[in-house]
């Protein structure tokens, strides 16, 4: 391909599944836990109140890099600054490209082979979409194409194929393995106006899918490595290392037992070593020491091995955790904390990807951010038409 895949997952809205009337609430709440497309289906509103609630997504997705798109009208795209999605019976992808904006996206829905040959062979659409691959809830009067038919399409595409119809979770997996890029998603998404949980399940279950090396969480002591590590790999469904427990149950002394017994060099030295040994684990999450990636080599080691996360409270935040512990073994009080602190923050800062959170957030929020951040990393950019 000439282009490079959509998000996983392409959210479709629909205000009367969801039983949220508003299409950008819809939207910001998907874009929360990670979606990062979003195409707005609307056949009823006014004109001006469908261009406010364009203008408003867009204007939601903008903080999450995230990408609208407006079901049929490439007026109300081009007016809001989103991309749109052709049908049939619409204008033609070549007449609509120029009322675009530069840099958003145009695609085609097709609902049988021949038709996704001929809009890959077109230079207009950024990506074609083919279905309905099964049963669709949503609309009811196409066949099923099956998985078979999307094989074959996906054989001769040359940029992003979209599955549509009747995808959920549960199939998710074999619409990847048919060679789409990008599934999209209605039903399974708005139903029951369970928002952000059926776009959590949706999201996990297509990162499990693909998701190939390691995420590595860095940052200072209280930050949340552990608790955030653990449920991203609860997600994931893979390991979840933490370093520093490593060392503590290989050596039998805490952290701060074995800086006293034998240096600091010493538990480096340990701590490297289990950093080495994480490549020997496939796919994992592991948290790693506060100190760790000061080192040059370890950081050196962990970007070839998988993706490198900071955790990035405010320091406020890590304060209120650390008050009162008394195993650390290189500050006595939150004031050389902090100044310890200052002095490890551009090592994190050259982390991949960095997650900025407020410390309100609930463990499953910052495990959103963590794995949306991933996510994105290992996403290039979408080309896309100028």
């Amino acid at each position: 391909m000439d282009r490079n895949p959509l998000p996983s997952v392409y959210a479709i809205t629909d205000r009367t599944l969801s039983g949220v009337p508003d299409h950008a609430a819809i939207a910001e709440r998907l874009f929360r836990v990670g979606v990062r497309l979003v195409q707005l289906r609307e056949k009823e509103l006014p004109d001006r109140d469908f261009l406010s609630a364009a203008d408003r997504a867009v204007a939601a997705a903008r903080p999450y890099g995230a990408r609208v798109v407006v079901n049929d009208r490439p007026d109300v795209a081009a007016l809001a600054g989103a991309g749109v999605h052709l049908g049939r019976e619409d204008l033609p992808p070549d007449a609509a490209r120029p009322l675009l904006a530069p840099g958003t996206l145009l695609g085609v829905s097709t609902h049988d082979e021949a038709a996704a040959a001929e809009a890959f062979r077109s230079d207009a659409p950024d990506y074609v979409a083919f279905g309905p691959v099964f049963t669709s809830g949503t609309k009811t009067l196409r066949e099923a194409r099956g998985l078979e038919a999307l094989t074959r399409v996906a054989a001769g595409k040359n940029r992003p194929l979209v599955a549509i119809g009747g995808i959920r979770p549960e199939n998710l997996r074999f619409v990847f393995e048919a060679g789409a890029d990008s599934a999209a998603m209605v039903g399974a998404l708005m139903e029951g106006g369970r928002l952000e949980e059926n776009a959590r399940r949706a999201l996990d279950e297509a990162r499990r899918g693909r998701l190939r090396g390691r995420i590595y969480l860095v940052g200072f002591m209280g930050s949340g490595k552990t608790v955030v590590g653990r449920r991203v790999a609860e997600r994931l469904q893979v390991p979840f290392v933490d370093i520093d427990e490593e060392v503590e149950r290989t050596s039998g002394l805490t952290v701060r037992a074995l800086f006293e017994a034998a240096g600091e060099e010493e538990f480096r030295r340990r701590e490297g070593v289990f950093l080495q040994g994480t490549e020997s684990i496939p796919v994992a999450v592991v948290a790693t020491g506060g100190g760790a990636f000061v080192r040059p080599e370890n950081r050196e080691h962990l970007r070839r091995l998988g993706t490198t996360v900071f955790l990035d409270p405010p320091f406020a935040t890590i304060r209120q955790r650390l008050a009162g512990k008394t195993d650390r073994p290189l500050f006595r009080n939150a004031e050389q904390a902090e100044v310890l602190f200052r002095e490890r923050e551009p090592f994190y800062k050259m982390a991949a990807r960095r997650v900025e959170l407020t410390g309100e957030e609930s463990v499953e929020e910052a495990s959103d951010a963590v794995l949306a951040a991933v996510e994105d990393d290992r996403s290039s950019e979408l080309q896309i038409n100028p």
